[in-house]
């Protein structure tokens, strides 16, 4: 399955089996998808050139919101599907434009939308924007932290006191995405992470990725988070189910969130870890994966999602979860965090 809008996007027989013979017993009718991208080109300069995120590998240059939801509905057969989205997080971002594309792709598709902030408006301005584009949060970035060296970048910098005082008041989301090259494994970074709960207690600290913990060195202490009680961790991307039991045995399953974290989970392969490193291995080539060229060795990869769903699985399995608490991850707990936010406008359910 190819189209005008998504040409990188292919579903073929290897993904088509992984989804009958393994997931589709597993997966319930109703998917929240708590984590994605929609966005126009013209939006980024650098999505059309070299990439200025290394952290964000670029799969597409646009990712318009009907090519999302082309995708959400091919890879999940016969199930109900609700997205939580947000633009691209390049520096050079148009705010406005961006942010403005992707309250449009949630209106016209059921969704909702995050808003990436301005490092430099007030709480009040971050608070009528949010309010006035219909968006339940903020999807902050370190990228846009330009006074330090990116690898120097603390939660501090990256979440302002604005934005935190902001998310407090109006009990928004706040997208987080841990910087810094030791990811949930650099004490700097857990201390962020409480700083930021403890001063915005009626947000929902949301914890992208679990932290960047792709892999089981990643963790570090982050699993001694699981006290906070705003704090909701999300695996987009997470493809090792030892890290996902981890947070299955340690966390209130009632605040863990599933996500894809499209476009990127649309590219075929595996993310792995070797020896303390992130490894993206692909079956197209890219400058920030690993790739064998084709020849004699046939390499066969479904979609980075259906690796998420696959570690998931097994990790399920192990911690014994029950089809409800299942249903929990994949779709109520989600849910239940929009409607709390949209409880506080006095909008329906």
């Amino acid at each position: 399955m190819m189209s005008e809008l998504n040409p990188n996007f292919v579903y073929d027989d290897i993904d088509r089996e992984v989804w009958q013979s393994e997931l589709d017993a597993f997966v319930p009718t109703d998917v929240f998808d708590f984590h994605g991208h929609v966005y126009l080109a013209r939006f980024a300069p650098s999505k059309t050139g070299p990439s200025r995120n290394p952290s964000q590998p670029r799969v597409v240059d646009e990712y318009p919101h009907e090519a999302f939801a082309g995708v959400e509905s091919r890879i999940w057969p016969g199930r109900r599907v609700k997205a939580l989205v947000f633009s691209t997080v390049a520096a050079d971002l148009d705010l406005e434009a961006g942010n403005a594309y992707a309250a449009e792709g949630a209106r016209t598709n059921g969704w909702h939308a995050l808003m990436v902030p301005s490092m430099t408006d007030d709480a009040d301005t971050i608070l009528g924007k949010v309010r006035a584009g219909g968006f339940l949060g903020l999807k902050p970035y370190y990228t846009f932290v330009t006074n330090k060296p990116p690898a120097e970048v603390t939660l501090e910098d990256m979440v302002t006191p604005a934005m935190r005082e902001a998310a407090d008041r109006g009990r928004l989301i706040v997208m987080t995405h841990i910087p810094r090259p030791g990811r949930l494994a650099d004490p700097v970074n857990i201390r962020g992470i409480r700083r930021l709960c403890r001063d915005a207690p009626n947000a929902k600290i949301i914890l992208a990725h679990f932290g960047r913990s792709y892999f089981p060195e990643a963790v570090g202490d982050g699993l001694s988070l699981h006290d906070i009680p705003n704090l909701y961790p999300e695996l987009s991307m997470v493809q090792d189910w030892e890290v996902i039991e981890a947070v299955l045995n340690h966390f209130d399953r009632k605040r863990i969130l599933f996500g894809l974290d499209l476009p990127v989970a649309q590219e075929k392969g595996k993310l792995i870890g070797i020896n303390g490193q992130r490894h993206f291995f692909t079956k197209r080539p890219h400058t920030w994966s690993a790739h064998v060229e084709p020849g004699s060795y046939e390499v066969k990869c479904t979609l980075f999602a259906y690796e998420m769903v696959r570690a998931l699985k097994k990790a399920s399995e192990r911690a014994r979860l029950s089809r409800a608490e299942i249903a929990d991850i994949f779709f109520h707990n989600a849910q239940r965090a929009v409607d709390d936010v949209l409880r506080q406008e006095g909008e329906p359910r």
